[in-house]
C-alpha cells in the first residue's frame, strides 16, 4: 500500500543516483580500483552487487512511504556524495586513476545526484510539511492546491 506519493523530482533524483551508482561500480571494475585488485573481481562484484541491491530495495520502500526508508535514503545519498568526492580527491592527491582510485568520472555524478536527492528530502517531511512545520506550506501541498 502506498502511503504517500513521491514527487517526480524526488523519483528522478533517486533514479539518477541509482544509475550513477551502477556506472560507478562499472567504472571501478574497468578502471582497476585498488580494492578490486585486493579482493579479486568475483568478491568485489559480489560486495558491490549486494550494496546495490540494498539501495534498490531502499528505493522501493521509500516509494511505498515506509517511515524508516526516508532517513536511510538520506544516509545512502550522503554516503554516495562522500564516495564520489573521495574518489576525485584521492585521484588528484595521488595522481593514480588506473590501479588506484578509479571511479572519479561517475563520482561526479554520484555527488551531484546525491546532493540533489538530499536537498529534495530535506525540503519536505513525509507529510508534505515544509521545514518550518506549517502544514500546507511544502511544495507537495502547493502542488495539490493547483
Amino acid at each position: 500500500m502506498v502511503r504517500r506519493s513521491a514527487g517526480t523530482s524526488e523519483v528522478a533524483a533517486f533514479l539518477g543516483l541509482l544509475a550513477f551508482h551502477v556506472a560507478h561500480i562499472l567504472e571501478e571494475i574497468a578502471g582497476g580500483f585498488f580494492l578490486r585488485d585486493r579482493l579479486g573481481l568475483p568478491a568485489f562484484a559480489a560486495v558491490n552487487g549486494v550494496l546495490f541491491c540494498f539501495s534498490l530495495g531502499l528505493f522501493y520502500f521509500w516509494l511505498t512511504g515506509s517511515r524508516w526508508a526516508r532517513p536511510l535514503s538520506a544516509l545512502y545519498a550522503g554516503v554516495m556524495v562522500l564516495n564520489g568526492i573521495g574518489h576525485n580527491v584521492l585521484t588528484l592527491a595521488t595522481g593514480r586513476y588506473r590501479g588506484g582510485f578509479a571511479g572519479g568520472f561517475s563520482g561526479i555524478g554520484l555527488a551531484v545526484s546525491g546532493l540533489w536527492l538530499l536537498s529534495l528530502l530535506r525540503r519536505t517531511d513525509p507529510g508534505g510539511r515544509a521545514k518550518n512545520g506549517r502544514p500546507g506550506s511544502g511544495p507537495r501541498s502547493q502542488a495539490i492546491e493547483k
